[in-house]
């Protein structure tokens, strides 16, 4: 299975790794990181079914690093999935909106 990272869950990773250097330890942010690996893997090998937004059932969503933060994605077809953006789970839900819009 093919993962694509849309520009949009590209920019929201970097926003939240930067806001995350100042509250969290090393040891918490590699393990953010260690974790999106492990959605990537189970992703590749499987398509697990996660909860759909109320919204779109389209868009799926796993919480990652404690439950602290949201990967949203969508799957494309058989063969491809699309990350659409990655939220911390206490940011603004209408900055939420516009992301996955």
């Amino acid at each position: 299975m093919k993962i694509y990272y849309s520009e949009t869950a590209i920019k929201s990773l970097n926003v939240i790794l930067e806001f995350l250097e100042s509250k969290w330890t090393i040891k918490q942010i590699n393990l953010l990181k260690s974790e999106i690996l492990k959605f990537e893997e189970t992703i590749s090998e499987n398509f697990i079914t996660h909860q759909s937004i109320s919204t779109d059932s389209n868009i799926k969503y796993m919480l990652v690093a404690k439950k602290q933060v949201k990967i949203y994605y969508t799957k494309i077809n058989n063969d491809e999935v699309r990350v659409l953006a990655f939220w911390y789970s206490k940011g603004n839900p209408q900055q939420l909106k516009k992301l996955l819009k």
